[in-house]
């Protein structure tokens, strides 16, 4: 009885380490890296617009500093329709202002200064725009930067070409060693991508023989890129 026992012990532990065995089976894998990139249309830009006044008081800036962004939210809203929503105030400053005469701090006011970052959504606005916003004295611009409004596709996109580009490359390594690809086993988004156009306005002649000829904005828009880079591990045999 006691030897049938034993028996029976080691008939289980075998089949326990048989089945240990089975559901350890190795494969054979290869690891690849694949890239994806997608280029899109810009249809919607920002940018920043920031004003300064200077005056013999911190009073008397502030109220010149206010009367412009008035006047550059005339122009945004009323001959553009930005809503307000897309009109964000980014910086507000006052500061005394001084000027250096022969090693000497002279103090020559008082300074006021704003900013703001600005969203259009139709593109073809844009110059108009800056063409508009230059008749207020002292403004400056900067950050103009071109986007899509949507996305979304593109990066998808991005995404099958990066996969896409992974299976291509394991096929290659597969059969450079005689074997081939079975299907994958893990994926992994490395990483994506989206660079923005930033760009500088150009000021073209209206009437090039024209000494007071008035200037417009111009620039050219390009296209966006969309990228994705993912890791694969695929089954080889």
């Amino acid at each position: 009885m006691r030897r049938s026992g034993i028996l029976i012990v080691l008939a289980v532990l075998l089949a326990l380490l048989t089945g240990c065995q089975s559901s350890q089976t190795a494969f054979r894998t290869v690891t690849v890296s694949g890239e994806g990139s997608v280029t899109l249309t810009p249809d919607m830009a920002s940018f920043s617009v920031s004003i300064e006044e200077t005056a013999d008081t911190t009073s008397q800036a502030q109220s010149g500093a206010n009367a412009k962004m008035a006047e550059i939210t005339s122009i945004l809203e009323g001959q553009y329709g930005i809503l307000a929503e897309d009109i964000r105030t980014t910086g507000m400053s006052l500061y005394p202002s001084y000027r250096y005469q022969d090693g000497e701090q002279i103090l020559i006011g008082q300074t006021a200064s704003q900013s703001l970052s600005v969203t259009v959504h139709r593109l073809d606005d844009l110059a108009p725009i800056v063409d508009s916003l230059s008749s207020v004295s002292g403004i400056s611009l900067s950050s103009i930067s071109l986007d899509a409004s949507d996305k979304s596709q593109a990066q998808s996109e991005a995404r099958r070409l990066a996969v896409q580009d992974a299976l291509s490359r394991a096929t290659d390594c597969a059969e450079g060693i005689g074997v081939s690809v079975v299907s994958p086993i893990s994926i992994q988004e490395s990483g994506s991508y989206y660079a923005a156009n930033r760009i500088q306005p150009t000021y073209l002649a209206a009437a090039a023989k024209a000494e007071d000829a008035m200037s417009s904005a111009s620039y050219y828009a390009g296209d966006l890129s969309v990228s994705s880079s993912v890791d694969v591990t695929f089954e080889i045999q």
